[in-house]
């Protein structure tokens, strides 16, 4: 039987954070995330993540408790889950330009210093950058000059990587 290759993929916290079950949570964009969690313990791909991944996913935790949808205690339990994921499932990575590199590319594609980060981490593995952020996905759709230099799909599209014919 022949290996099928995996690919490369990022995911931001965006999307670890709807593999948490909270309440009012969108159930389409959690199916969707969930469903590439499975796939990723599946071992359908390889998974990259920045070094502030963890720092993120901590700040969305944090403001699910802040808001009432989860308790402490279920959040430091989603916590743990997800750093044990990262460690079993992910390679986490170091940026490779300086900090002066890399903000002369945030400020040239119009991104946060955080979403750069992730978007040149998934041009440095040729992968795929999956996240549920609307707004980052739109501006990256609007930014035909960066389709041929990385990948990005929106978790409301899983499993489809490709641009859609219209955007979310």
């Amino acid at each position: 039987m022949m290996d099928v290759p995996r690919i490369w993929i990022v995911t931001d916290a965006s999307v670890s954070a709807l593999w948490v079950k909270v309440k009012g949570e969108d159930p389409h964009l959690a199916r969707k995330a969930r469903q590439l969690y499975r796939d990723i313990v599946e071992g359908k791909y390889h998974v990259a993540l920045p070094f502030h991944w963890r720092l993120e996913v901590a700040g969305v935790i944090r403001s699910f408790v802040a808001a009432r949808k989860l308790s402490l205690l279920e959040a430091r339990r989603a916590m743990h889950w997800l750093a044990k994921f990262a460690q079993d499932y992910c390679v986490v990575c170091e940026p490779t330009l300086n900090w002066d590199e890399t903000v002369t590319v945030a400020d040239a594609w119009g991104f946060h210093l955080y979403d750069t980060l992730y978007l040149l981490l998934a041009q440095r593995v040729g992968g795929v950058f999956w996240t549920a952020d609307l707004r980052l996905y739109r501006h990256w759709y609007s930014r035909k000059d960066l389709h041929d230099q990385v990948a990005v799909a929106w978790i409301g599209y899983y499993p489809q990587i490709g641009i859609p014919l219209m955007p979310p």
